[in-house]
Formats: structure tokens, C-alpha cells, sequence
């Protein structure tokens, strides 16, 4: 969060991080910018003077990054083909330099060298994507 702060305050969001500290062994760099990437997304796509979240929460089997913005969401014809590479959504932000298409994939490709997966989550609003690792016993 702190490393991309100057972009989520120059859009007003109010940025909260939820959930208490869990210890995973992964690659931090790896999944630093899997998450870096996913926050990315969310600032870019969420409206001004809007919430974004980052939660982490763990079961005894995973543990879970949640990272949900209140922007307009993945449009239903998008959804099948978000983590594929180079694919770029039909909604973008208004007056934002188009994106390249890899981020997701990227996101997709690291995780699920941590043995976890990333999903988007189907919610009424905004985006949520959630990255599930196996929690070491």
C-alpha cells in the first residue's frame, strides 16, 4: 500500500487495510507484485472519494488477500477471459492511459507458482479479487 500511495491519494481514495497478520511461506518479491498489480488495478478503476480495501484473513487450509475497489466492476462478457494475457476489459476508466493486459496474468502466473490460485470474486459492485495460498501447517 505505502508504495503506490501517491496514487491512491492523488485519486482521494480512502484505503483501508483489514485483517490481522498472518505469516505464509511464498517468494515476497512474487507476491508483492501480484499484489502490487491488483491494487494497481483497483486504483486505477475506482472512482474518486471512494473506499478501497485490502484484507487478508486465513482458515487453518489458506490463507486469503482480498483486494476490492468500488469501481464499476469486470463486465459479465469480460469475465471468462480476465487472467488471459494481453486481454483488456470493455470497461475502462474515462481519460486513463490504456493498459497493457498483463497484469492479471501475471498476477495469475505467480500465484499459482505459490501452489495458490486468484479468482475474481462475483459481487453487485465494484471489482474483488481474491488470492487464496495454502496455509503451511
Amino acid at each position: 500500500m505505502d508504495a503506490q500511495r501517491l496514487q491512491w491519494q492523488a485519486r482521494r481514495l480512502d484505503v483501508r487495510v483489514e485483517g490481522e497478520p498472518v505469516t505464509v511461506l511464498v517468494d515476497p518479491e512474487k507476491l508483492g507484485l501480484a499484489v502490487a498489480n491488483l491494487l494497481s488495478n483497483a486504483i486505477r478503476f475506482a472512482p474518486p472519494d471512494s473506499t478501497l480495501r485490502l484484507a487478508v484473513s486465513a482458515t487453518p487450509e489458506l490463507v486469503c488477500i482480498d483486494v476490492r475497489d468500488e469501481g464499476p466492476g469486470v463486465a459479465e462478457a469480460d469475465r471468462a477471459r480476465v487472467f488471459e494475457p494481453f486481454y483488456r476489459g470493455e470497461r475502462q476508466p474515462e481519460g486513463a492511459v490504456r493498459g497493457t493486459g498483463i497484469g492479471l496474468s501475471i498476477v495469475q502466473e505467480y500465484i499459482a507458482a505459490h501452489g495458490g490460485r486468484v479468482r475474481l470474486v462475483d459481487t453487485p459492485e465494484g471489482g474483488h479479487f481474491r488470492i487464496e495460498l495454502p496455509h503451511a501447517q
